[in-house]
């Protein structure tokens, strides 16, 4: 088998699965399998695929036609501009996201204690590492399996970071300057992807408004923060009216740090 003829294969069978990315995750798998990126797979479409590879091909290509997650089949997530190792342990980080870890850099004083609360593969605080190295971090999860995966990336990136298992705060001491936090925020009758649904839910649902593990977080907050510090959440935009309510009760104010999912918050007085 070519890989021009795998190509053709595999698209084949992943659109007839109803996947609409079945040529990019086609070449995505292959290159998984080959160890070439795409652009050689591209300039090499007679190259032949030896058998063991092409069962491995087919394997994955089988997995991915009864939704599997791409990302939990290559095991590769770009994020903030790096390559980070996920599996089905944690949540894949979304582009989204990067907007806190760009507050988190520009607003979080210097030699100061940052916080990402319910890290999962430590993306968030990995990046922040490693524009920020004159940083204190420390990332927490209530998932052990979660912080094994965290503690690979940041061990791949040569960065440290502080790992705890918590559930939130309760096994966090000290006060932090900036505290970054994803936790999860879709309603329980969320309808989801079938991709979505075989991600950690620990990860993904909030309660029945999505908003109740952040209710939680704000709740406990007083005593881990220091005089005007940060802090900064994401959710969906229908639901930043409640949050920013919550914040208040917790003496938060809305900082000028807001994106469509993102918002920021600074602590009053």
């Amino acid at each position: 088998m070519t890989i021009a003829e795998a190509v053709k294969l595999g698209v084949g069978m992943l659109r007839a699965a109803g996947i609409e990315s079945a040529r990019i995750d086609t070449y995505l798998l292959l290159s998984k399998v080959l160890a070439k990126d795409r652009a050689w797979l591209m300039a090499h479409p007679d190259h032949e695929i030896n058998e063991d590879q092409a069962q491995s091909y087919m394997d994955l290509t089988n997995q991915r036609r009864q939704r599997v997650p791409l990302v939990h089949l290559t095991n590769k997530r770009e994020f903030y501009g790096l390559n980070f190792y996920i599996d089905e342990r944690v949540l894949t980080p979304r582009v989204e996201t990067e907007k806190m870890v760009e507050y988190a850099i520009a607003y979080a004083p210097q030699h100061s204690r940052l916080l990402d609360v319910g890290t999962g593969s430590g993306a968030i605080a990995i990046a922040i590492a490693k524009h920020r190295p004159d940083l204190e971090i420390w990332a927490t999860d209530i998932s052990k399996d979660a912080l094994t995966v965290a503690q690979q990336n940041a061990d791949s990136h040569k960065v440290l970071l502080n790992l705890a298992v918590s559930s939130l705060l309760d096994q966090v001491s000290g006060r932090f300057a900036t505290i970054v936090t994803n936790l999860p925020y879709l309603r329980d009758d969320a309808d989801l992807m079938p991709e979505v649904r075989k991600e950690p839910g620990v990860a993904l649902f909030g309660g029945s408004d999505g908003l109740e593990l952040y209710r939680d977080f704000l709740k406990q907050l007083e005593g881990y923060l220091e005089p005007k510090a940060y802090v900064f959440t994401e959710c969906d935009p229908w639901q930043h009216e409640d949050m920013t309510k919550e914040a208040r009760k917790a003496g938060l104010t809305p900082s000028k740090t807001e994106d469509y999912f993102i918002l920021g918050f600074q602590q009053q007085g």
